[in-house]
């Protein structure tokens, strides 16, 4: 869980103000998915009343990457060194800093989805996320904080998401994210400690079927600390073969549509949490994770409904430090600095999605 932060980067912004400069294009067809760190990916939600002359403003533009209403995936990076700079050693007056190469860094990624109330003027999303991370370093007796990483990494997510249209050409979204982010194993380990809340509001406008935009606001924790900042919403297929799918700056995607049964999107995504891990050397210990993902997803149908994701990217770490507070101040010093190398990644689903 599993939703951004100080990353206005500069070439997706100059991505994006190129194609909003660009022109629309119109005809019909189909939709996407959401991982529920902060902000969602507004169009994986189900269908509204498909009736030929809508009052009322839908939520998706034509020719959409499918909406994914289950998802069942594993993402693995590749082996990479990890630098920890800790709490002073008595005997030497210093910090410790430690050295090893994380062997692994992958686990299990499901995600469901469903309209709960869904018609042409009111569309209400509720979702679930379970996210896992299995962690193995090399030598990890080395360190307290990597004894504790070796536990693993958890986000397990609530959201619910409303699409509201004000009439044929405005629309308001709103979302809300609860989400348990830990090294917990089972409902002993849980601790309240662990919960982060995120949201996000939109007013949007959709001048035809494949364009629609929105500015809005949003509290969130997926560049690992809590942030709030604006939000771009973007969506728009400019022929049948080219568009774009971006919710900046939280994630941008170019999508190659090869006709209604493939595409290929190369964007990136920025993903994260504040994770609980415990008491470590008797002290609360709490992770900021964020990750920057360039990558390439290519996506394709199997049978009827479902279709096969694979994606293949750059995992730069973004933020990875641990402070002895969730939200702590600019003045407190984090409890561990942390260094990782930038190895690629790789993450395969299969996926029920919505006729």
């Amino acid at each position: 869980m599993q939703h951004l932060s100080r990353f206005l980067l500069p070439g997706a912004l100059l991505a994006l103000s190129t194609v909003l400069a660009a022109p629309a294009w119109a005809q019909d067809l189909p939709t996407a998915p959401a991982d529920s760190l902060g902000m969602e990916d507004f169009s994986s939600f189900g269908n509204a009343d498909a009736t030929a002359n809508r009052p009322y403003a839908s939520q998706k533009v034509l020719l959409q990457s499918p909406t994914k209403l289950i998802s069942i995936g594993y993402e693995a990076q590749m082996p990479f060194d990890l630098t920890s700079t800790g709490p002073l050693v008595p005997t030497t007056g210093g910090p410790q800093e430690v050295t090893e190469q994380v062997d692994r860094f992958a686990g299990l990624r499901l995600g469901f989805n469903a309209p709960v109330i869904s018609n042409s003027s009111l569309i209400l999303n509720l979702g679930l996320t379970y996210w896992n991370t299995g962690v193995r370093v090399a030598n990890a007796e080395r360190a307290p904080l990597f004894r504790r990483l070796e536990d693993g990494l958890r986000s397990t997510g609530f959201n619910a998401t409303v699409f509201r249209p004000l009439n044929d050409k405005n629309f308001l979204l709103v979302q809300g994210n609860v989400d348990l982010n830990g090294t917990y194993r089972n409902f002993d380990a849980i601790s309240s400690k662990a919960l982060t809340y995120s949201g996000t509001a939109i007013y949007g406008w959709k001048p035809s079927e494949s364009y629609m935009w929105g500015l809005g606001l949003t509290r969130t924790y997926r560049a690992g600390q809590l942030l709030h900042i604006p939000v771009v919403y973007y969506f728009r297929t400019f022929n049948p073969k080219w568009g774009v799918e971006a919710i900046f700056p939280a994630r941008v995607n170019v999508r190659r549509s090869f006709g209604a049964n493939s595409l290929l999107m190369l964007g990136y995504e920025l993903e994260g949490n504040a994770y609980y891990l415990g008491p470590v050397n008797g002290q609360d210990v709490y992770l900021r994770r964020g990750e920057l993902k360039p990558r390439i997803t290519y996506e394709r149908q199997l049978t009827g409904f479902i279709w096969l994701s694979a994606q293949a990217g750059f995992r730069y770490n973004y933020r990875f430090d641990a402070f002895s507070k969730q939200n702590p101040s600019g003045d407190n010093d984090p409890l561990y600095e942390n260094e990782l190398g930038n190895p690629l990644y790789f993450n395969l689903s299969l996926n029920l999605v919505s006729p």
